[in-house]
């Protein structure tokens, strides 16, 4: 740890930034309550109503650039601070108001707050811990993530049969979340005293190339990922390998294996360092095309959640690298940079699986080709770079 803290402190630290990483995922939690807001307002139509849920993500991608910009003036827990504090405020407007302009508007805040500390806690824990330590707590984050939106989903189904109004209460959360980040998280370092500055030349400018580069591999891998979940229901019913329900069983199962895959991410990465990337990358390409071959539903049900566990190493393995390279400056900028590649990617999923084959199989089976030729193209760059690395230690000095 880079900071000297007791042990409770400590513990406190790492929820409080835990808590963080659940309010990224937190705007979907209500989506259950549209057809309940669609009675309330009748006038408006059907589209606009899913807007609420959908228009979080716009302002989200916008200002999760911002957040870069901000915490460089501000300081990241200042700016995180700022974020969950506008967060927490429109969040629960919906609760006490019955008027869809409001309510609308409150979204598009929502999705303000949340975009400027959802950087904020991916690089603030590449600000207080390191090595192995940060590779754990960067798999934990993803795990704990899911499982926090799990639980408030949960949570605003079972207060929507009360009022749709009462489901916004789980929004609440972001009070605990702004309470707590005050309290635990210490205020970062001031620029001059980065290490990270001095530690490799130019880090700035290597930050930001290295993520723009990852950037574009998360893109392009969850492009190809998400297609698992948009056609495996089509391929089972047209090819009649099984019904929609029973897709959508296979599809509930990888939550679960993607949670699992997240917490023991920090021990794989222990071993392998950043060979996880390019190797589980091939992992889950291979099982992806491996299981268009197959015709038996729960052969091809196994290969599909393995394809998942595989891939669900990546995300973390990438802001791993991406914080261990970067300054205290660059790093919310950096993140920022993965994050719209990853949300990036899982929108236009839906026209890359239309390019990569005109039926659901095509699209899975070109998919797993397009994951593969990613992984091979990293691993050659990643031997590259340490063919590169043992030449200069052997150059002798002049």
């Amino acid at each position: 740890m880079k900071i000297h803290l007791s042990r409770f402190r400590t513990i406190m630290l790492v929820v409080s930034l835990f808590l963080l990483n659940i309010v990224e995922q937190a705007a979907s939690a209500t989506s259950a309550t549209i057809p309940n807001m669609a009675a309330t307002f009748p006038h408006v139509s059907e589209t606009n109503i899913e807007l609420i849920t959908t228009s979080v993500n716009l302002t989200v991608t916008i200002f999760v650039l911002v957040s870069g910009l901000v915490s460089t003036r501000i300081g990241q827990k200042k700016t995180a601070v700022i974020g969950i504090a506008i967060a927490a405020i429109s969040s629960i407007i919906p609760v006490f108001s019955v008027s869809y302009p409001i309510i609308l508007a409150s979204r598009f805040i929502l999705g303000l707050g949340i975009g400027l500390s959802n950087p904020l806690a991916i690089s603030l824990i590449g600000e207080f811990f390191e090595d192995d330590m940060m590779a754990q707590l960067m798999g934990w984050r993803s795990a704990v993530a899911s499982v926090g939106n799990f639980v408030m989903t949960a949570l605003a189904s079972n207060l929507l049969t009360i009022n749709w109004h009462f489901s916004y209460l789980v929004y609440l959360l972001f009070a605990v979340v702004l309470i707590l980040f005050v309290i635990f998280v210490p205020e970062t370092k001031s620029q001059s005293t980065d290490s990270k500055t001095s530690k490799l030349e130019g880090s700035l400018s290597q930050g930001l190339a290295l993520s723009i580069f990852m950037g574009i591999v998360v893109l392009i891998f969850m492009s190809c990922s998400m297609i698992t979940f948009i056609k495996i229901a089509v391929w089972f019913v047209t090819t009649g390998i099984g019904t929609a329900a029973q897709a959508g069983y296979i599809l509930s199962l990888l939550g679960l294996v993607m949670f699992v895959a997240s917490a023991i991410f920090g021990l794989v990465y222990k071993f392998l360092k950043q060979w996880v990337l390019p190797i589980m990358l091939f992992l889950s390409g291979f099982c992806l095309l491996f299981m268009t071959f197959l015709t038996k539903q729960n052969i091809i049900g196994i290969f599909a959640l393995l394809s998942a566990f595989f891939g669900s190493f990546s995300i973390p393995c990438i802001f791993t690298a991406i914080n261990q390279n970067s300054s205290q400056k660059s790093a919310p900028m950096n993140n920022a940079i993965i994050l719209v590649g990853t949300n990036l990617g899982s929108f236009l999923s839906v026209y890359f699986a239309a390019i990569l084959g005109k039926t659901a199989v095509d699209s899975l089976r070109n998919a797993g080709i397009v994951i593969i030729t990613l992984s091979v193209v990293l691993l050659i760059l990643f031997i590259y770079q340490e063919l590169k690395k043992s030449h200069l230690k052997h150059v002798p000095l002049q």
